[in-house]
């Protein structure tokens, strides 16, 4: 008698590719983009997006007459800073004029390029891979929304004249929120707004 043997692993459930992703930068108090290469992200894309973590402390709570273990009671959360890194561009100054932007912030004059708030919404998403979907539209899978984001540092890697590499750009954000969320299939190629296709997660 013939074994079945079944196949686990299709396109649909191979575990998602962290290096094919693009993030988009928006301002948190209206719809309108902030910076303005949708596609890749931050004028160029990015190498790097690291930081993505959610920490809840614990509380360790003895209650009177129970000698034995102590109760673990959630206590606050926090998010760890996001480092976006990118190979510095000739005349690409987005992250300097968000970082000079803070010091008209601390002011009362606000950003010149986004009203008086200084932060955005950040959307990172996860593209399929291969890509499945026969038009041009590449299909997200997974993505990650950062809330209420500023840019906190920003970087450069060693100037060194006997070194042949590139330069690098890292700014670092913190900020107030993230959410995790899965793409509905059947939504997937007609829009990537986690709101419309319902945020699963935190």
């Amino acid at each position: 008698m013939a074994t079945k043997i079944q196949r686990w692993s299709t396109h649909s459930t191979d575990p998602l590719r962290g290096f094919r992703f693009q993030a988009e930068f928006q301002a948190s108090s209206n719809s309108g983009t902030v910076f303005t290469d949708k596609i890749t992200g931050f004028s160029g894309g990015f190498n790097s997006i690291t930081g993505l973590t959610i920490t809840t402390q614990n509380i360790a709570y003895r209650e009177g007459g129970y000698n034995t273990t102590t109760h673990q009671i959630p206590g606050m959360t926090s998010f760890q800073p996001v480092a976006f890194q990118k190979g510095a561009l000739f005349g690409n100054d987005n992250a300097i004029e968000w970082m000079r932007g803070l010091f008209a912030a601390s002011a009362g004059d606000g950003l010149s390029t986004v009203g008086k708030d200084f932060r955005c919404n950040v959307t990172i998403y996860l593209m399929d891979h291969p890509d499945t979907n026969p038009s041009d539209i590449a299909t997200a899978k997974m993505g990650f929304r950062i809330h209420n984001a500023w840019i906190q540092q920003l970087s450069y890697s060693d100037l060194n004249a006997g070194d042949n590499a590139l330069l690098f750009e890292t700014m670092t954000l913190v900020h107030e929120g993230l959410t995790i969320f899965h793409v509905d299939a059947a939504k997937a190629t007609t829009t990537r707004d986690p709101v419309s296709t319902g945020p699963k997660g935190l």
